[in-house]
């Protein structure tokens, strides 16, 4: 059985942050990768299409609603999935790699991710939640789960 990474990250511009260690570290344990991609619900809210889709909502035309609300998930989806298609061309990664989008608390979604997908062996936190404390609380999570994790941070700048 192969083991099974889960690469935790900030959806943000920068959510690939950190994926050269988890690239090489599948490669080298030969493991499948599993990103979950963690949303602030406010950079969702921001959307001016979120409250075009309330106006029909509120005039009745649910279909139309949905539709709009669909169509900025399928372009969510598409960004990422565009930005794995090149981490793997990047370095080369011929495991397995899947990833999950979810809104809201880092801590409660990946408990929930977790529950579901109990094969997971190891979780690596992206610099991109490891550099705040607001973001995640390690205290907490190393009590709450009882698989190895690994915070990834960023490298030093030169002259720093």
């Amino acid at each position: 059985m192969r083991e099974k990474l889960l690469f935790l990250t900030r959806g943000c511009e920068n959510f690939d942050s950190g994926f050269s260690y988890v690239a090489e570290l599948a490669r080298t344990l030969k493991a499948d990768v599993s990103m979950l991609i963690i949303y602030n619900k406010r950079v969702i809210d921001a959307y001016e299409d979120i409250m075009t889709a309330a106006v029909f909502a509120q005039a009745g035309e649910f279909k139309t609603a949905k539709e709009i609300l669909h169509e900025k998930e399928n372009e969510l989806k598409a960004a990422v999935e565009k930005k794995l298609r090149e981490l793997s061309d990047t370095y080369d990664i011929s495991s397995n790699i899947n990833y999950h989008i979810r809104i809201g608390d880092v801590l409660s979604n990946l408990n929930k991710f977790l529950k579901n997908t109990p094969s997971i062996n190891m979780i690596l936190i992206s610099p991109s939640l490891s550099k705040s404390k607001k973001e995640i609380n390690l205290n907490k999570l190393i009590k709450k789960i009882s698989k190895p994790i690994v915070t990834i941070s960023q490298p030093a700048q030169a002259g720093a």
